[in-house]
This record gives structure tokens, C-alpha cells and sequence, in this order.
């Protein structure tokens, strides 16, 4: 149950019917102590809480207003009302502009205006009481924040630990999850390319070149990932071929040979249907032979039906096969390959992928590490050696990883005029090399 308030009322006059006249009026609302001796009445507010001191002015010892004076220095939040006759108007007058008094009633008083005067005394004092009250809770409830946010702030740097070390494995698994599956491809492609006679990195060039030009076609990132393992793995379906149909350049099988090598990609895309990591993927090695005016294999889409991946390998698979001697049993120069490339622009390919295949060949990006072909007119000093160049009879003129120089490039410009030959050199372009490749 609340306790009850009830305000203790220091009533101080000289005169002993005072004193009881207004003890009667408060006693009930109030805890009345009354005195008249001052000095004692000083004496015990210096030692006791009060809330109301009523005081009278004109005392025989000492004045009222001095009185108050000493209440206010040891008990300051105690409301001071001082009883004052007419003819001690000046000394009260006097009183309240020191700011000893809160307040005063004239003698003889009226009982009601000085039971309003006292109550609104007390209600000041229960708003002073209460606002230390709210005061204190408020002080409390922001320790309690404090502690609250304290625990938050621990609670959050844990979970945030917690969170990143999560992150941490997760990264690690995808990247092992990655790595697994670059490792079945790699595995895939090299049985692929022992079957076809041919060598990993052929397929890997393909690859890298078509992941440097999708990104520059501005395919997502994730796309860019789907075409280069796509371009890794387009000639999987060839592993389903005779030794005799792969050793045959394309510009000499029939149709009926030429639907068997294209027929391969389907096979291949039915294989990686079978993968669900690499389901993905599967239609861009489905509409590789797709051509751009709608005559290709399999024949059921033309221009940007066919995914935009499965046209930019097919302009540098093509490619790829004229320099390396695939299409037509002679190697070209990677101009002549290209021109042919163009020649069939709208026909056979996207004139938009033949345009920004033509821009990389031409702006091939420093540091990419990819491969592309060069004739000896287009080698510049700091280019790297990707395989090695040969002499005719076979022996090695320059070994994979040889940076060019002007002594190097002359060399070879020298052996081809005496030769009567001409050198197709895998570069790669490090970092250092900013010139334009043209």
C-alpha cells in the first residue's frame, strides 16, 4: 500500500495563541510542530527535514525574515511564508526581494488565503519532489540503457564475429566447391583433347578469350563464368567421334560429316544436362552451330534467339580453328582468319560479336593472361612467349616464357626470310605493356 504523504509544517511565532490558532488550521493535512523560541526552531531545522516553515515577523529575540534567512542556508528547498503586520510592510517588502520568503500574509490573516497560500506552498513542493523523483528514474533507466547497449554492442561484435568466421568457411567452401569443379573439367578436357590429338591449352585459350570478350560485351559476371567453363568444354561431344572424321579439316568433309561434327555438340549438352553443376551451361553448347541467319545446327533459333554465349564462341571457336589449321589443314595468319570471320557477319555470326571480337583483337587488354596469335609484324618487346616457337625440322627456336626483344623479334624476322616461312607466335602481354596491339 503507498504511503501517504503528509508535509511536515514548522509553524515559529512568539506568542502562544498564534501558535494554536494555526495548528488547528493545518494539524489534519500537516505534521504541525510548532515553537516559540526561534532559536530552538533553528536549531531544529538545522537537523530535521521539513517541507513549510510559516514564520512571524516581529519577534522579541530576532525578526522573522532573519529567521528564515538561516532556514533558507540549511534547508534551501523549504517553502519560507512569513506572517507580517501593516506595520512591518518595509522590513517583509525588504525580505522578499533578498529572496528569503516565497511568499508572506498580512496579520490578521483570513484562514482560507492562508490555507491557499501554504497549498500552493506544498504543491510546489510535490512537483519538486516529484521531478527528483523522475529525475532519479531517468538517471536509472539511462544506466540501465547504458548496461542495455553495452550488452548489445557485445551481443553484436560477437554475432559479428560469429557472422564472419561463417562467411570465412562458406568462402572456403565455395572456393573448394570451385576448384573440385575446375578440376572434373580440366580432367574432362583433357580426355576430350587426348582423343582429338589435340592439347589442353587449346581449349583453354578458347576459353579465356571468350571470357575476355564477354566481359567486355557486358554479360554478368556469373555469365562471364558460365561461358568460359562452356568454352572449356564445347568439344566434350567430340570423344563420341572416329579418329578419321577429327583428323579431316571441315573445308573437306561432306555434309553428312559435317552434321556428325555438329551433331557432337548435342551429345556434349545432353552430357552436362546429366551434371547438375554444370546443367547451366549446357545450351550454350547445345546452339554453338547455331548460325545467325537461322541456317545452322540444330536449326531452331537465328540471331538473339541463340544465347549471346553461344555466339561468341562460335566466332572464336571458328576463329581459332582457321590460324590453327583445323578448318582448312593450313594454318592462316590471324588477319586472314579474322577477315573470313567478318566475311560471314549477319550470315553465320553476330556482326555485334565479329565488331567487339575485332576491337579485343585489336586492344588486347595488359596483364589478361590469355593467349592470342600473332604474326612476327604484330610483336612488340615485353610480349611473353606462350608455347614454343619451332624451327621447321621440329627444334625448339624459343622457349615457352621467353620475353621478347628487339634482338629476338629480328631473329625470327631473319629465319623466315632465309626460310621462306612464316612464324604464327602464342604471346601473352604482361602488365608492363600498355601499347595497342595491332
Amino acid at each position: 500500500m503507498e504511503e501517504i504523504f503528509k508535509p511536515r509544517l514548522i509553524l515559529i511565532d512568539d506568542e502562544i495563541e498564534v501558535l494554536q490558532s494555526l495548528e488547528r488550521i493545518f494539524r489534519r493535512e500537516y505534521e504541525t510542530i510548532a515553537f516559540n523560541d526561534p532559536i530552538k526552531a533553528i536549531e531544529f531545522i538545522k537537523l530535521t527535514p521539513i517541507h513549510i516553515i510559516i514564520c512571524d515577523m516581529r519577534m522579541p529575540e530576532i525578526s522573522g525574515d532573519k529567521v528564515l534567512a538561516q532556514a533558507k542556508q540549511h534547508q534551501p528547498k523549504a517553502r519560507r511564508i512569513l506572517l507580517s503586520g501593516y506595520s512591518d510592510m518595509a522590513s517583509t517588502i525588504a525580505a522578499i526581494n533578498e529572496g528569503g520568503i516565497h511568499a508572506y500574509v498580512a496579520k490578521p490573516w483570513d484562514n482560507q488565503q492562508l490555507k491557499d497560500v501554504v497549498n500552493d506552498a506544498l504543491h510546489t513542493i510535490k512537483l519538486e519532489i516529484e521531478n527528483q523523483k523522475l529525475t532519479i528514474q531517468l538517471q536509472e533507466n539511462n544506466q540501465k540503457l547504458i548496461q542495455l547497449n553495452k550488452q548489445l554492442d557485445k551481443k553484436v561484435e560477437e554475432r559479428t564475429i560469429t557472422l564472419k568466421q561463417t562467411v570465412l568457411k562458406l568462402k572456403k567452401s565455395i572456393k573448394s566447391q570451385r576448384n573440385q569443379l575446375q578440376q572434373v573439367i580440366d580432367m574432362i578436357t583433357l580426355i576430350s583433347a587426348e582423343h582429338r590429338k589435340d592439347h589442353h591449352q587449346h581449349d583453354m585459350r578458347i576459353a579465356k578469350q571468350c571470357r575476355l570478350l564477354g566481359h567486355q560485351m557486358g554479360l554478368e559476371k556469373v555469365e562471364v563464368t558460365y561461358l568460359f567453363l562452356a568454352a572449356q568444354l564445347h568439344a566434350i561431344g567430340e570423344i563420341a567421334l572416329s579418329n578419321s572424321l577429327l583428323n579431316k579439316p571441315e573445308s573437306q568433309m561432306n555434309n553428312a560429316e559435317l552434321l556428325q561434327l555438329h551433331q557432337q555438340a548435342t551429345k556434349g549438352a545432353d552430357i552436362l544436362d546429366l551434371m547438375p553443376s554444370l546443367k547451366n551451361i549446357s545450351d550454350i553448347l547445345r546452339f554453338q552451330y547455331e548460325k545467325f541467319n537461322g541456317l545452322g545446327f540444330p536449326g531452331e533459333r537465328h540471331q538473339n534467339d541463340i544465347p549471346l554465349s553461344a555466339r561468341i564462341l562460335a566466332v572464336i571457336r571458328d576463329y581459332d580453328k582457321q590460324i590453327s589449321g583445323y578448318a582448312s589443314g593450313k594454318k592462316i595468319s590471324p588477319r586472314d582468319a579474322l577477315q573470313n570471320i567478318k566475311s560471314q557477319a549477319n550470315k553465320s555470326y553476330d556482326n555485334n560479336v565479329v565488331l567487339a571480337f575485332d576491337n579485343l583483337l585489336h586492344n588486347i587488354p595488359a596483364g589478361s593472361n590469355t593467349e592470342f596469335c600473332f604474326t612476327l609484324d604484330m610483336l612488340k618487346p615485353g610480349m611473353v612467349i606462350a608455347h614454343d616457337v619451332k624451327y621447321k625440322n621440329g627444334n625448339i627456336l624459343l622457349t615457352q616464357h621467353t620475353k621478347l626483344t628487339e634482338v629476338t623479334i629480328e631473329r625470327l624476322e631473319q629465319y623466315e626470310l632465309e626460310h621462306d616461312c612464316t612464324f604464327l607466335v602464342f604471346i601473352l602481354i604482361p602488365q608492363n605493356i600498355s601499347e595497342e596491339v595491332s
